[in-house]
């Protein structure tokens, strides 16, 4: 019987352009088969039909990379169709996280003292906070004899509405009505806040620190001080 030696077969394989890669028992079959097709048919036949041996299986290997590629990609797509999407709009914030605050106004002949309240007063004035107010008042105001006292609560029981855009238009409307309610012609507006922006209502109010700052603060205490001085030296 004669067979073709293995370096010679390999070289036959390369020059082919095909990869060959020899496991142990697939060697010890291919080699089985090849003495077998050459005992029957020849040498060269046997070397022709080993070739195709290994081409089929290459081409069999390869749609198996396919099939999994492609069991993959589905298995991808069905993960992100499941995929949670999470409220990323500022309307979805505000429901989960709805706005609250809570300020006290005073109104004297001249003066419009607004204050924007700390949360952990509960919406409502206490001994110090009330302290705090009335010394304001007092440096913006020569006569504090008559003062009226008002709340706003927002969230307002009855609107639908309670995004930010919504407090602003409802808190603006509320502190244009207790401007009107004083009797000067220039009344001096002081606004002390720490989360609201007010200086699209009044530009020219004074801005104060907040009453939770001027409570704790010997530096708050002075800028406040010194804002209302500017204000009456100019």
């Amino acid at each position: 019987m004669q067979t073709l030696p293995s370096e010679e077969s390999r070289r036959i394989l390369d020059a082919m352009g095909i990869p060959v890669v020899v496991l142990r028992e697939a060697s010890h079959e291919a080699t089985a088969a090849s003495e077998t097709t050459t005992a029957e048919s020849g040498p060269g036949q046997g070397v022709s039909e080993l070739v195709a041996v290994l081409e089929k299986k290459a081409v069999l290997s390869g749609e198996a990379v396919e099939t999994e590629k492609e069991q993959m990609d589905v298995a991808d797509h069905e993960a992100s169709d499941r995929a949670v999407i999470r409220p990323d709009s500022p309307d979805q914030i505000e429901e989960s996280n709805p706005l609250r605050f809570t300020l006290v106004s005073a109104v004297t002949a001249d003066v419009l003292l607004a204050c924007e309240l700390p949360a952990w007063a509960g919406g409502l004035l206490e001994g110090r906070l009330t302290g705090l107010c009335s010394d304001l008042l007092r440096t913006l105001s020569p006569s504090t004899d008559d003062v009226d006292w008002q709340y706003f609560h927002w969230p307002i029981a009855g609107i639908k509405d309670q995004g930010r855009e919504a407090a602003t238009d409802a808190l603006d409307a509320w502190l244009h009505r207790r401007w009107a309610e004083t009797r000067s012609s220039a009344p001096v507006i002081a606004f002390a806040v720490f989360d609201l922006d007010l200086s699209a209502s009044f530009s020219d109010a004074l801005i104060l620190p907040s009453l939770d700052q001027l409570a704790v603060s010997g530096d708050a205490k002075r800028s406040a001080w010194k804002v209302i001085q500017e204000h009456k030296r100019g």
